[in-house]
C-alpha cells in the first residue's frame, strides 16, 4: 500500500476566517501537487461541506471544559495513488449521531439516480434541524464523491462521541 501523501492538513477548532484560509491552502496546493481541476473542484465542494458540518457542531461544546480542552476538531486531505480522501474527526452529541447514522446509511444504500431524487425530495420537504441540515450536505458528498460515506462514532463519555468521517475520491 502506498503512503499518504498529505494535501493539507488541519487541526484545531474552526471559525469562518480558519476555513477561509484554507480553501485558499487548497486552491494554492493545486498547483504544487499537480492536483487536476476535475478532482480540485469535487475536493473543493466536500471540503466546504465537512468545514461546515465541523463548525456546525463546535457550539454542542465548547461549554465544556474537557472536550473543548482534549477533543480537537481535525480535518485532511491525502492523496494514496490515484484516490483522494478527505477527512475529518469532530466531537458530536451522542443524541445527534444516532440521527446522523440513519442519514448516512441511508444514503449510502442509495444509487446514483436515487440520491438525485433524494436531494429534490429533502429540499422541497423543509424538514431541517435545529441547526439548519436536513443531511443535503451529506448526500451532495456521496453524489460528488461517487463512493460511500465511511463514518464512525467512538465514545468520548456518557455525552459525546468523536466522529470520524471519510470521502474517497477516485
Amino acid at each position: 500500500m502506498q503512503k499518504p501523501e498529505n494535501i493539507i492538513e488541519y487541526k484545531g477548532h474552526l471559525t469562518f476566517n480558519t476555513i477561509g484560509r484554507l480553501l485558499t491552502i487548497l486552491k494554492q496546493n493545486m498547483a504544487e501537487k499537480g492536483i487536476e481541476l476535475f478532482f480540485y473542484k469535487r475536493m473543493l465542494s466536500v471540503m466546504i461541506e465537512v468545514l461546515e458540518n465541523i463548525y456546525k457542531y463546535a457550539d454542542q461544546y465548547q461549554n465544556n471544559p474537557y472536550i473543548s480542552k482534549n477533543i480537537i476538531p481535525t480535518f485532511r486531505i491525502d492523496r494514496i495513488g490515484d484516490t483522494y480522501q478527505i477527512s475529518s474527526t469532530n466531537p458530536i452529541k451522542i443524541k445527534d449521531s444516532v440521527l446522523l447514522r440513519k442519514k448516512i446509511d441511508r444514503i449510502n444504500k442509495t444509487t446514483e439516480t436515487g440520491l438525485k431524487l433524494l436531494y429534490r425530495q429533502t429540499i422541497s420537504n423543509g424538514k431541517f434541524t435545529e441547526k439548519g441540515g436536513a443531511g443535503l450536505g451529506l448526500i451532495e458528498m456521496a453524489k460528488i464523491s461517487g463512493n460511500p460515506i465511511q463514518y464512525q462514532f467512538d465514545p468520548i463519555n456518557d455525552e459525546f462521541s468523536l466522529y470520524t468521517l471519510k470521502v474517497l475520491f477516485t
